[in-house]
């Protein structure tokens, strides 16, 4: 009788236990389930605009080769640069979660802001293309998108931390996010933001106004 008796009492702890374990494992897979969708939603961000970006580098070098034709080998550097980092996007879209492929994003993008500094550097000498309406267009949406990957760059890595932080935050939690198949952190993007040419037409400053001499009485 007081084996029954314990049995009796044992059964609604476990039913309880196994309740808890449940609720909890469904509560933590919700919460990384919406922290994976967020720092994922940043990265296509980043991927649509720095596609957008190498697109039109290209756009942007055969404007400057129109009127700089002796920047043609840098340009062709900036152009051969910019093509195997847009390839080194796709690897990372392919495979987000290999940290070496945020690894060979930022290589290729170091290059590629190398040359792009050296060209910035060699547009002073070119007035006339830095006041084209075409090559202020292209250089404004480089910049523009520029800023718009910085942005999602930092709410990427925020996301990506928060998510990090919450699988690994203590033991339950790390093994719950290892059964239920969240085994990797998500990598933090370093040093993918890059300068855009810039497109600041060179003006010339108006004469300060001449002050008149009274007239005389």
């Amino acid at each position: 009788m007081p084996l029954f008796n314990h049995l009796y009492i044992s059964l609604p702890v476990a039913v309880a236990i196994i309740f808890l374990v449940l609720w909890y494992t469904r509560k933590v897979k919700a919460r990384l389930q919406g922290l994976e969708s967020a720092y994922l939603s940043h990265l296509s961000q980043i991927y649509a605009q720095s596609k957008r970006r190498y697109t039109l580098i290209p756009a942007m070098t055969e404007k400057v080769r129109e009127y700089a034709p002796e920047e043609n080998s840098l340009l062709k550097e900036i152009e051969r640069e910019s093509s195997r980092a847009g390839v080194a996007v796709e690897h990372l879209k392919r495979d987000f979660r290999n940290p070496g492929a945020f690894s060979e994003l930022r290589n290729r993008e170091n290059t590629v802001m190398h040359r792009l500094t050296v060209l910035n550097e060699h547009l002073v000498r070119y007035p006339a293309l830095r006041n084209t309406a075409s090559f202020c267009e292209i250089s404004g949406e480089l910049k523009t998108l520029e800023d718009k990957i910085a942005f999602n760059i930092r709410l990427y890595n925020d996301s990506a931390a928060e998510f990090n932080s919450y699988c690994h935050g203590n033991p339950l939690r790390k093994i719950i996010s290892h059964l239920l198949g969240f085994r990797l952190h998500a990598p933090v993007i370093e040093g993918m933001t890059r300068p855009a040419p810039e497109n600041t037409a060179e003006t010339e400053e108006a004469p300060a106004p001449q002050k008149t001499p009274p007239a005389g009485n």
